[in-house]
């Protein structure tokens, strides 16, 4: 056991308990002579009074957020890096001694494999922290990292960054209320960056924003604001919202 390894996993905020469960266990398990712990999914699960299925799944949400690097090495058990700390870097060529029965080597190609995940993973975290800059709504930063790496994969930085700037700068422009701004997990999850932009020219269409358009009935409300046309309503006119609940058209 190394100490170092278990204190410095006490000290991660995963807001995630059985995920902490699992990176305590495989940093229980880490050897410093080597520089990677190989538990086996049966004892992580032990460790983590959980199914050996969610030990699969809270290892894969360790390895996105960048907490462990996996190194498969089937029929026997995988070995668990723990990038952060220096001498566990695959990096340190920490990785046993051949000559021991059970040593394992890691051929130059398996460590460069390894070394360009964690330099993809460093490039994701500095790409997403540009990104949490620029939301307006700063809740749920773990969360929101996770959906990001899902959608940097999917579209690229530049594009995310440009429109969560466009949906700041929109939000900021209208007005919108806090309850009403996205949350960044939701953006991201929705795909919300292909939102189409919302201009002044809407309100020639009797959206409201230029207008500043306000219904005068219930079904005034339903036939304009429901439906197709809600999401901008909420997002550019709250007003119109509040007004229609404080009527009782509307129980949002």
């Amino acid at each position: 056991m190394s100490i170092k390894a278990v204190t410095w996993a006490f000290e991660q905020r995963l807001d995630d308990p059985t995920a902490k469960l699992v990176l305590l266990g495989i940093a229980d398990k880490y050897n410093e002579d080597r520089g990677y712990a190989w538990p086996s999914i049966s004892r992580l699960s032990e460790m983590a009074d959980c199914t050996e299925r969610t030990v699969t799944r809270k290892i894969s949400m360790l390895a996105e957020l960048g907490y462990v690097q996996i190194l498969h090495n089937a029929p026997q058990t995988n070995r668990y890096f723990l990038p952060t700390l220096t001498e566990c870097h695959p990096d340190t060529r920490c990785h046993g001694n051949p000559d021991t029965p059970d040593g394992v080597t890691l051929t130059p190609d398996v460590l460069q494999t390894i070394d360009n995940d964690i330099n993809n993973n460093n490039m994701i975290k500095s790409s997403f922290e540009e990104f949490w800059n620029l939301v307006p709504k700063k809740v749920g930063k773990k969360a929101a990292y996770r959906a990001y790496k899902v959608a940097y994969k999917e579209v690229g930085a530049e594009k995310l960054h440009n429109q969560i700037s466009a949906y700041s700068q929109t939000i900021k422009k209208n007005g919108t209320e806090q309850q009403f701004i996205l949350h960044p997990t939701t953006w991201l999850s929705q795909g919300r960056w292909d939102d189409e932009e919302l201009t002044n020219s809407t309100g020639a269409q009797n959206f409201g924003v230029t207008k500043k358009w306000v219904p005068s009935s219930k079904e005034e409300f339903d036939s304009r604001v429901l439906g197709a046309n809600f999401n901008f309503y909420k997002m550019n006119r709250p007003d119109v919202l509040r007004l229609a609940s404080q009527k009782g058209w509307y129980n949002g």
